[in-house]
């Protein structure tokens, strides 16, 4: 009896490891390029950096150089103040700094040598007491004084009777009379004299001719070492504070930038420290963004965005700046997974507007490309 063939089973092993492949190969190709194909589109609102400027002295307004809307370049001078008084007082701090630094000139060398040499020529007549020759010099102007003053008397006393007789007048009486007196009057200042050189000079007066003696040899060896270091360099920052505030004494501009806001006229008193003018930077302007927990996996700082306005009509290049490390929008309590959907995550994307055409709070949308 003849055998008959068994008729297989199983399926072919060889295809079957063919076709797990494939469905593999795809399965890798469609995790692999769908994401990257997916655009990530978001809406929100333009922002503009914004600059408050102004002065940390303030004063009275004399110029307002731009207005509102204007653009303006970095370091351009928007507003000026008055300046005359901070002016004033610059030139003389610097005149001082000067002075300090160059040293003492040599005329004012001098005098100080001149007033330390009769400070101490003082002290030693004090100190020492008065010359022989000076004391005998007050005797004999007392001796003059004392014999004018015998001569006087005596004349009074001839004439005083012949007034009363009327045989001299009495105006040639006055004037005899007034001769005595004044005779008098010197012989005593002259005994006084006499008397304070044989006295000699007070203790005080003596202390007092010292200290001004010492006083003036320190002066002059000040003057003769020039200024010291240290009141150089407090010289130095006094100007360098003046200087710094003469700078206040007008607003420019930090940065490129339009004016937004600037509402001063010439004439008005600002206090220190008031901004006076509102700028938008040039190159600063981004959008604000929001995108959910569940995508933000799929942005990366450096990631290239095309932002677009008026719906879509106009589009400019973008690339995102910042990405925010805290949530917001959070729900009290996030229970499901849809809930995630919820919690934001705020992304700052810069903007390319070389022709200022974004304006700050406009609407518009951003379109993320997938990271490759």
């Amino acid at each position: 009896m003849a055998e008959v063939a068994e008729k297989p089973t199983g399926r072919n092993p060889r295809k079957l490891i063919l076709l797990l492949v494939a469905l593999l190969a795809v399965a890798l190709l469609v995790w692999h390029f769908y994401p990257r194909q997916t655009k990530l589109l978001f809406s929100g609102s333009v922002e503009v950096q914004d600059i408050h400027v102004g002065s940390k002295v303030g004063g009275r307004v004399t110029e307002v150089l731009v207005k509102e809307g204007d653009p303006v370049t970095a370091g351009q001078m928007l507003v000026r103040f008055d300046d005359k008084e901070i002016a004033a007082t610059l030139a003389a701090s610097k005149a001082k700094y000067e002075e300090m630094a160059s040293g003492y000139r040599v005329e004012d060398i001098r005098q100080a040598h001149a007033a330390a040499d009769e400070a101490h020529a003082n002290y030693e007549l004090k100190h020492n007491g008065n010359r022989p020759e000076d004391i005998a010099q007050a005797q004999a102007d007392v001796d003059r004084a004392r014999a004018a003053a015998a001569r006087a008397d005596s004349d009074w006393s001839r004439i005083k009777p012949l007034v009363a007789q009327d045989v001299v007048s009495k105006q040639q009486g006055d004037a005899t009379l007034n001769a005595d007196l004044s005779a008098q009057a010197a012989l005593r200042n002259a005994q006084q004299r006499l008397t304070e050189l044989q006295r000699g000079f007070r203790q005080e007066d003596i202390d007092a001719a010292a200290a001004a003696d010492r006083q003036a040899q320190a002066h002059l060896q000040e003057m003769q070492q020039g200024n010291r270091r240290e009141d150089v360099d407090a010289a130095y920052a006094q100007y360098q504070y003046d200087e710094a505030v003469y700078r206040e004494r007008q607003v420019s501009a930090p940065a490129d930038a339009v004016v937004e806001v600037l509402d001063i006229r010439p004439g008005d008193l600002l206090a220190p420290n008031t901004p006076v003018a509102t700028l938008l930077e040039k190159g600063q302007t981004y959008i604000r963004i929001y995108v959910p927990e569940t995508l933000i996996a799929r942005v990366s700082l450096g990631q290239k965005a095309t932002v677009t306005i008026d719906n879509g009509t106009r589009s400019f290049s973008g690339v995102v700046e910042e990405i925010n490390q805290q949530a917001e929008f959070l729900p009290r309590n996030v229970q499901t997974r849809d809930d995630r959907v919820h919690e934001m995550f705020g992304i700052k994307v810069r903007v390319s507007d070389d022709n200022g055409v974004l304006r700050s709070g406009m609407a518009a949308d951003v379109l993320l490309e997938s990271p490759r």
